[in-house]
């Protein structure tokens, strides 16, 4: 159940590329995070694409936006659900995503991920507060399963 929000400079990615962004992303979600490839599972998974106006992504206070496109991602998810391993795996195949949204992109594709792991009782679901039992029941994770057996 990962909120990922992804920043973009503008004019980078049409209604196409998003799609497929948004997509690939939940794809890599479904993997890194052991999520069931069931449809009302892969509907928790939240992306948020936001894009900067041109002149906003500066580097050392200089806009490379001539040979670089850079992108930054959140990724919020209740802490536990991911391993060092699965982490990295995460960017790995998150940074791939990217790069496979924009076919035909010739300036260098930059990736910054960054995971936001929330504690037990300080994610709010609709009113109610959530751990990681709640996300794990939710999102139905595998390898988590023995935390919603517990009950």
């Amino acid at each position: 159940m990962p909120l990922m929000s992804i920043k973009a400079p503008a004019g980078v990615l049409n209604a196409e590329s998003k799609a497929a962004l948004s997509s690939n992303l939940v794809n890599v979600a479904v993997e890194c995070e052991q999520i069931p490839d069931d449809p009302k599972k892969r509907a928790l998974c939240m992306v948020m694409i936001e894009e900067g106006a041109a002149g906003n992504w500066t580097f050392g206070g200089n806009d490379l936006s001539g040979m670089l496109v850079s992108f930054v991602v959140t990724i919020t998810i209740a802490k536990g659900v991911l391993s060092d391993a699965s982490r990295a795996r995460f960017a790995q195949l998150g940074h791939q995503a990217i790069v496979d949204a924009l076919p035909g992109e010739k300036r260098r594709i930059a990736s910054s991920f960054l995971f936001n792991e929330i504690e037990d009782g300080m994610w709010g679901v609709s009113g109610t507060l959530w751990g990681l039992r709640e996300h794990a029941a939710a999102s139905g994770y595998k390898h988590l399963q023995h935390l919603v057996a517990a009950r």
